[in-house]
């Protein structure tokens, strides 16, 4: 019986894989027979990431995605064994609350770099065809691209033009047999959200949650549908930005006073 989240063979590339949703997704494709190659900053989380995976052929590169230079070396690494790479999880991301009277370009570059222009250029060289092979490309946006939240300025600037960029990227890639879309998580239970709930009273993150009606999710619920989009059985999907985001409905009854 054909299995489409059969990930064996296949090589997948998962960038903020020290943590979270990224390290998440390692696991759960290096459990489906998948070889993942993790990027990030701190080489003991990846370590730590590696450890927990399942099966062989797995490797770990550190790089800082908000500094120069390119990933090139890594991507020449990957596929010197002759076997080119087949999808791309680009999980690295960095939130600031940041009040509007405080953003200035260094903080708006720091954001942008690492949310978006090293997603761009991560996808860009993965399309040249010495290093692709019909690949499937999923980049971690928010649902704060959608609904923000006060003082998030520079965050959802960064995550909202990846959905953008995603919907122009999709009609490229395609003429290459690539796949490209984003993924928005709600509330996840990450070092991310509680880093953002740092200085919030228990009512204001019970606030906070409470627009979730399915509840906190977790970095697996999120991986499970980052590997859906990376697999065959989502082939007609590309240039979307897919709600995960817990059911961010009750949101609306707030706002609207019911």
């Amino acid at each position: 019986m054909w299995n489409p989240f059969d990930f064996t063979g296949k090589k997948i590339v998962v960038t903020g894989a020290s943590s979270g949703i990224g390290r998440a997704t390692a696991v759960k494709l290096s459990q489906q027979g998948a070889a993942v190659f993790i990027i990030g900053r701190n080489e003991e989380r990846l370590k730590e990431t590696v450890s927990l995976m399942s099966g062989e052929g797995h490797r770990y590169y550190i790089k800082d995605l908000s500094e120069d230079g390119s990933v090139r070396e890594i991507y020449d690494d990957i596929v010197s064994d002759g076997s080119k790479i087949d999808g791309l999880v680009y999980c690295a991301g960095i939130t600031r609350v940041i009040p509007v009277n405080m953003l200035g370009k260094k903080s708006m570059e720091e954001s942008i770099t690492v949310n978006l222009y090293s997603f761009s250029e991560m996808t860009g060289l993965l399309s040249k065809k010495k290093y692709h092979n019909k690949a499937s490309i999923v980049g971690i946006s928010s649902i704060a691209a959608r609904y923000p939240q006060k003082c998030q300025g520079a965050y959802v600037a960064a995550k909202a033009a990846m959905n953008a960029m995603v919907s122009s990227m999709a009609i490229e890639l395609a003429d290459k047999d690539m796949r490209i879309n984003s993924v928005m998580p709600g509330s996840v239970n990450t070092e991310m959200l509680r880093s953002a709930f740092e200085g919030k009273t228990d009512d204001e993150i019970r606030r906070a949650l409470s627009c979730q009606v399915l509840g906190l999710s977790e970095p697996e619920d999120i991986a499970d549908v980052i590997m859906f989009l990376l697999s065959d059985a989502s082939r007609m999907i590309t240039g979307r930005e897919i709600y995960a985001d817990g059911g961010y409905l009750h949101f609306f009854a707030e706002q609207s006073g019911t």
